[in-house]
């Protein structure tokens, strides 16, 4: 089987991160994978750097990618003209969009390969009523989280099915983590939007160093992550004294090493799909606290991997982060539960769902034909 797959951009994100991630499992499988890119990374402000290095990753796999390079994702009839021609030359057998304008671009195309999109998250950055235009020429969605697929099953009139977000294996640690360090790191991986609300970790983190230092220990922030925000919030942390303490990575490609160095994961965001950076954390075995979020609420079981936090108290964030941090038999409990946890999410898996759906979705396209 070929399988297209249609992200925004080839950037640091848990879309693009699942969609690599699926890709290459696909061509274990023993089919070939493609995928085809909307913009290229520097016409969204997004790492070059990144782009390159997941490209030449994918290629290593022997996922072939490629790039539309529209000016303006958003103008459906330019991105039909380019995905017109990339589909004729991949001649795939399913094509999977992960992003609603290439929804839209498809309805206006109408291949001739049954189609298959995913909903990434739990709030809807276009119109409901655009559903009814994807359901033109959608065949089955895939919903990330009971949420997700919630929310399509009430807005579309194609068939859904929930296929959990998962992550890949480089994420996995051997155990759980007995103990955090002695000046203990927090990191937050993702990329530098609204939607994080890294502000949020920033305005604990002065109340975080405080509670640290009457035990006698330091701690350190790392937010992992590129976008149009980080000079903002290295200005944020400055003004909150804290400049010292928070370290803003950008763009990296040693995520996985970087969780490993770490202690315990952040996800301070304002609303999530089913976040694939809290399941890569949990792979590498770091107790989470996370606002308390429909994705977050998916992933993360109070007093078994983590905590939960209301979304705008930097007071609560701070207290959550150091208490499971100062408390050794409560971290080593959170860090065997997030470990453990972390078994329900395989790549292997979901790569096998995902194909059982493409199966089904050809299957269905003959018989109506």
């Amino acid at each position: 089987m070929r399988i297209l797959s249609i992200l925004t951009s080839f950037t640091t994100g848990g879309a693009e991160a699942l969609v690599t991630s699926l890709s290459r499992r696909f061509v274990v499988e023993g089919h070939e994978a493609l995928i085809v890119a909307l913009c290229d990374a520097a016409t969204l402000g997004n790492s070059l750097e990144s782009e390159v290095a997941m490209k030449a990753r994918l290629a290593a796999a022997g996922v072939e990618t490629s790039s539309l390079g529209l000016a303006n994702r958003r103008n459906p009839i330019a991105g039909a003209w380019a995905l017109r021609r990339a589909i004729a030359a991949a001649r795939p057998d399913v094509i999977h969009a992960h992003t609603a304008q290439a929804g839209l671009i498809l309805a206006l195309l109408r291949p001739s390969v049954p189609v298959v999109m995913t909903h990434h998250n739990s709030k809807l950055s276009f119109p409901p009523a655009l559903f009814r235009v994807f359901d033109t020429v959608v065949r089955g969605y895939v919903g990330i989280s009971a949420e997700c697929s919630a929310i399509i099953a009430r807005l579309s009139r194609r068939p859904v099915s929930t296929i959990i977000n998962a992550a890949d294996a480089a994420f996995e640690v051997p155990e759980p983590r007995p103990a955090p360090a002695a000046d203990p790191v927090v990191i937050a991986v993702g990329a530098l939007s609204t939607q994080k609300n890294y502000p949020l970790l920033i305005r604990a983190t002065p109340r975080l160093r405080d509670l640290m230092a009457r035990a006698g220990r330091k701690v350190k922030v790392h937010i992992v992550g590129d976008g149009a925000p980080l000079a903002e919030l290295r200005a944020l942390a400055d003004r909150e004294g804290v400049g010292d303490i928070v370290t803003l990575l950008g763009a990296r490609h040693d995520v996985p090493d970087l969780l490993r160095a770490a202690d315990l994961f952040v996800n301070c965001s304002l609303w999530e799909g089913l976040p694939v950076a809290i399941i890569e954390a949990m792979m590498a075995g770091l107790p989470i606290v996370g606002t308390n979020i429909a994705g977050n609420r998916e992933l993360v079981r109070p007093e078994l991997n983590g905590v939960l936090v209301p979304k705008a108290d930097p007071a609560a964030l701070a207290d959550a982060i150091a208490a499971v941090l100062l408390d050794p038999a409560r971290y080593a409990a959170l860090s065997c539960g997030a470990w453990e946890a972390s078994r329900r999410f395989s790549i292997e898996g979901a790569g096998r769902a995902h194909l059982d759906l493409y199966a089904r979705v050809q299957a269905e396209r003959g018989r109506a034909a």
